[in-house]
């Protein structure tokens, strides 16, 4: 139930429609509101207050209707902005970053804000009655016009919002840092200190079953194709708990999933029926495509995009690519300070419970180096601030397999080097390739 909610939240908060459509029933519900309070007061009270609108049944009617019928005009120039600026940022960063914008609270209440100023405008228009209707007597509703005036005034401040959020939103240095600050938000989510270390005695003495009895266990199966979206690490610990089972864990957040392929290993298999099978499988949530909740690489691989389609020839902006390995070094250090979760997780009683599969530092390193290093081969720029980024993580390294893999990336930066046609260039990468190595050797004790 939780991984669904989750789901559910996602697909709304991630939509155009959610917010506009929510925005438009509060918009009902305020006209209908408006329109009772103004049968209720009367009309006595806008005389004598020169500063609102008191003008008549046909006047009210055009002032609805030239607010609702402009409002109409901006929402299309609205949506073929947002479509303009979708197939600019897709062409040019790649359709990864597309959710980004999908997402963004300011363009979803930019249009709710024009929807819901036509939905109460045409409402309140409905209610107007003059003295030539057939209606018993005339009705103006002075209270909704004001309203809807003031509403009127509001979209047009939103217009102005919206031209400058769009603008900002879709500059290369903008985008980069919001994806960058989402990883640093989603830190202590993506790699949890805590999860797996011993709340009470320390883990107690256990064999890990060998290959072949894995091969024998209990094997929960996907019941669709799809990429893991995510998964519910407590409930899992519980139901091992509860039936004293021994879980090892086939996949991760991230993972392309086939129908009928492993997710997860049972022992014993005596324990396991159809019933614990299905609590089983609804501990993980799959859908058409990646998340990045529990997905550290779905975030460093939009970074990496972005850098590699600015390399690309028909791109080539060497600069958006240097700020992307800016913030992939910012996130980098962030991984390297922290503890990384165990793949072996106990219960309060030290029993192991669950074999997860983790994510390490070698292969964030691997994702976020590997794609630029090839196609940056021939720019000494890039290549020099690959190592320079790569130095400025060294004072935070703690682990000697993570200082490992950066000495790896070093040497091989320094080996696709010699792709540099200018000689001079190829020396400066060279020196820069040995100051990073100290720097990782002074931090090797």
């Amino acid at each position: 139930m939780k991984l669904q909610l989750l789901k559910i939240r996602d697909a709304l908060t991630d939509s155009f429609w959610f917010l506009p459509a929510l925005m438009a029933l509060l918009a009902t519900g305020a006209a209908l509101g408006s329109v009772a309070i103004d049968h209720a007061v009367g009309s006595a009270w806008v005389h004598g207050m020169d500063w609102v609108w008191s003008g008549g049944a046909e006047g009210a009617r055009g002032v609805l209707s030239v607010v609702a019928g402009s409002i109409m005009t901006v929402i299309s120039i609205v949506f073929s902005l947002t479509v303009t600026a979708l197939a600019q940022t897709s062409s040019h960063f790649g359709p990864r970053v597309l959710r980004n914008f999908t997402s963004d609270r300011g363009v979803q209440f930019t249009l709710g804000t024009f929807i819901a100023t036509f939905v109460y405008c045409l409402l309140v228009l409905r209610t107007v009655r003059s003295e030539h209707s057939v209606e018993a007597s005339s009705f103006v509703p002075y209270l909704s016009v004001n309203i809807g005036m003031l509403l009127g005034l509001a979209s047009l401040a939103v217009l102005i919002y919206f031209i400058h959020h769009v603008s900002q939103s879709i500059q290369a240095e903008n985008l980069i840092a919001d994806v960058g600050a989402e990883f640093q938000k989603s830190l202590p989510v993506l790699f949890p200190e805590r999860i797996g270390l011993p709340q009470g005695n320390d883990m107690k003495p256990c064999r890990l079953p060998d290959e072949s009895q894995w091969q024998a266990a209990h094997v929960v199966t996907s019941a669709a194709n799809g990429y893991l979206q995510g998964m519910d690490n407590e409930r899992l610990m519980r139901l091992a708990i509860r039936h004293d089972l021994m879980l090892k864990l086939e996949k991760r957040p991230g993972a392309f999933v086939t129908h009928a392929e492993p997710l997860l290993r049972v022992l014993p298999r005596s324990n396991v029926n159809h019933d614990l099978e299905l609590d089983l499988r609804a501990c993980f949530s799959q859908g058409p495509h990646r998340t990045p909740h529990q997905d550290a690489l779905y975030i460093v691989q939009q970074l990496v995009e972005i850098a590699v389609h600015a390399l690309s020839p028909g791109i080539n902006e060497p600069f958006t690519a240097l700020t992307c390995i800016d913030w992939l070094g910012a996130s980098l250090r962030g991984v390297a300070r922290r503890e990384l979760p165990t793949t072996l997780r106990q219960d309060e009683d030290g029993q192991l419970r669950v074999i997860a599969c983790t994510l390490d530092f070698e292969e964030l390193a691997h994702a976020a180096f590997d794609q630029i290093r090839h196609y940056s081969a021939d720019n000494a720029d890039v290549m020099r601030h690959l190592l320079e980024i790569i130095a400025k993580i060294a004072p935070d390294l703690h682990r000697d397999q993570d200082r490992a893999v950066l000495v790896r990336h070093a040497r091989l930066i320094g080996e696709d080097a010699a792709q540099i046609a200018n000689e001079t260039d190829r020396r400066r990468v060279t020196d820069c390739l040995q100051k990073t190595l100290r720097a990782l050797s002074r931090n090797d004790t």
